[in-house]
């Protein structure tokens, strides 16, 4: 799987090298990695031999490199505020900061020459790396690029004060913490952003995220080598959050992470979609059944989307003349676009062959044009050797706690002292999400050193409350092994997402993952386990501690996982 010869060539590539317009260059420092894996990805393709199944566009970049960082902060004498690490008084010092009037200068002829809405990304020293991606831990911020040139100016440099102090925000914090890293500093890219004009509004019709190894099957039919992609409709937003979107494995585009059963694909399809609104400059998100004006803008809209129907329960293509809730199923895109998947599966090949690594890739697309633009590649910064795990055969009905056969990653933890319990029941009973998340937040601060099971309803670190507990990536880092609890009839569904920014961390911190649905064949919620044994009571009256010995068996071969009971 790995090259070494190639990982030290894509070690020692200065991206710097790749700009050849020294104009699209702000500052003498380094510009970062993801800067790094973007002009990587260009100069392979511009030395490129083969003709790929599409054209592989490069959106139009800048790049602030990290000597404006460090300005920046002189400047305005920010050193104080961030020793003093509140991140409050850290992220309005920063607000009210001005950037060196060199900076100003060069944004003010950037935006004349940049005549299109902006993607402000971070860019950071540490950032994408082979061993720490980052992921989620910086901000990418939208810009609508209209107005005067002021107004223009006004809105660049405050998207790029908020990227800067981003690096010091709680998620990074606790990321550089949990790793002891230190000497962090900030680029930033200045990217066209991709998409089309529709109406008064600004998206692409699809974008993604893509996986050339598919560490977390869903079935033993899916190879791990052939990798995996998750699109959704509009903005990218939505693939790397813990929002519901397409998954297709390479392997066979019709398998399904949530099977061909209509209620639970329906349940499992995106409906909600991002856009920039070029009228106020505003990131938006709306259902698609509440802007069925956006459809007209679509000719091929059959094809992203279905119909289904809550009478008969099933799901037909979509028709303007049928009713039914609009979800976007992209069952006919494979049919429909062939070569999409045969070009994502060609810059798999091409990427991970040119970089010596497994890599990832974020993208947008309007498959009807045959335009696909590469906005960020960067080694996969962790897989899973995928050694054999042996699941015992010989353990009593009783001492399984939990067991799952779906998505599940693969890994073994014995002698493990603690679980920690979100009563699903209780959670609805008692709604208050919020105080629920942080009260984990002490008791993950106060277990620091045990690799703790984490049980829970729905999706741990969801948006939306009502889907699971609400935390942050920094009040559950110390745990070892996360469990989601699917309860169908009361909507709280694990969301079984490769490729989001959340299993990103837990791949790169060697956290296990294993998905509990009740009442499916061959899964196991011990719920009088959870009720006959003693335990410590939380603040919130869903939580419950439990001390013991426990044991996790997952195989990600055989996709089967079981914790047991070894008091």
């Amino acid at each position: 799987m790995f090259n070494g010869v190639k990982i030290k060539e894509y070690m020692s590539f200065d991206p710097r090298d790749m700009i050849e317009d020294r104009s699209h260059l702000l500052g003498e420092g380094h510009i970062g990695g993801k800067a790094k894996g973007l002009l990587f990805a260009k100069k392979v393709l511009e030395n490129l031999e083969e003709i790929p199944p599409w054209p592989v566009y490069i959106p139009p970049s800048r790049f602030v490199t990290t000597e404006v960082f460090d300005e920046f902060i002189k400047l305005n004498a920010l050193e104080e505020v961030i020793e003093k690490g509140d991140w409050e008084e850290i992220r309005e010092a920063f607000t009210r900061g001005s950037l060196p009037e060199f900076v100003v200068e060069d944004l003010r002829r950037w935006v004349c020459e940049m005549d299109y809405p902006l993607a402000v990304r971070s860019s950071s020293l540490l950032e994408d790396s082979l061993k720490y991606s980052f992921a989620g831990k910086y901000l990418t911020l939208f810009v609508s690029n209209r107005g005067s040139v002021d107004d223009r100016v006004r809105e660049l440099t405050s998207a790029i004060k908020k990227v800067y102090a981003s690096t010091y925000g709680p998620p990074a914090q606790e990321y550089r913490r949990k790793r002891s890293l230190t000497g962090e500093k900030m680029g930033v890219i200045i990217q066209q952003l991709i998409g089309r004009v529709r109406g008064k509004e600004f998206y692409p019709e699809i974008a993604g995220v893509g996986f050339s190894r598919n560490y977390r099957r869903w079935t033993e039919r899916i190879r791990i080598e052939d990798g995996v992609v998750r699109i959704v409709f509009g903005l990218g937003t939505r693939c790397t959050g813990r929002n519901y979107a397409r998954i297709f494995s390479l392997t066979n585009l019709a398998l399904r992470p949530e099977g061909n059963n209509a209620y639970e694909i329906m349940r499992y399809s995106q409906e909600s979609f991002d856009l920039l609104d070029l009228e106020t400059g505003e990131f938006r998100s709306y259902n698609i059944n509440n802007r069925k004006d956006l459809i007209r803008y679509h000719s091929n809209f059959d094809k992203l989307a279905s119909l289904f129907s809550f009478d008969s329960e099933i799901i037909v293509p979509f028709s303007h003349y049928n009713d039914g809730k609009i979800i976007f199923t992209f069952n006919d895109f494979p049919r429909a676009y062939p070569n999409f998947f045969r070009l994502i599966g060609f810059l798999f090949r091409l990427f991970e062959r040119e970089m010596g690594v497994p890599v990832d890739i974020e993208f947008a697309s309007e498959p009807q044009e045959n335009f696909f633009a590469l906005v960020q590649l960067r080694p996969l910064s962790s897989y899973e050797s995928y050694r054999p795990v042996a699941v015992p055969k010989d353990i009593s009905d009783e001492r399984i706690i939990l067991k799952g056969n779906r998505m599940l990653t693969n890994g073994v933890l014995k002698n493990i002292r603690y679980i920690v319990y979100v009563d699903p029941w209780e959670y609805m009973r008692k709604f208050d999400p919020y105080s629920l998340a942080r009260e984990i937040g002490r008791v993950n601060k106060a277990l620091a050193g045990e690799k703790f099971i984490l049980v829970g309803p729905g999706r741990w670190g969801s948006t939306n409350p009502v889907q699971g507990v609400p935390v942050e990536y920094s009040e559950i880092s110390n745990c070892g092994v996360i469990v989601e609890v699917g309860i169908l009839e009361k909507g709280l569904t694990p969301e079984l997402s490769y490729g989001t920014h959340f299993f990103a961390d837990l791949d790169v911190d060697g956290i296990l993952y294993l998905p509990v649905f009740l009442g499916v064949d061959g899964n196991v919620f011990n719920k009088s386990w959870f009720e006959s044994h003693e335990y410590e009571s939380g603040k919130h009256p869903a939580l419950r501690v439990y001390k013991g010995r426990f044991s996790v068996y997952l195989d990600g071969h055989k996709v089967i996982g079981i914790i047991v009971d070894d008091s």
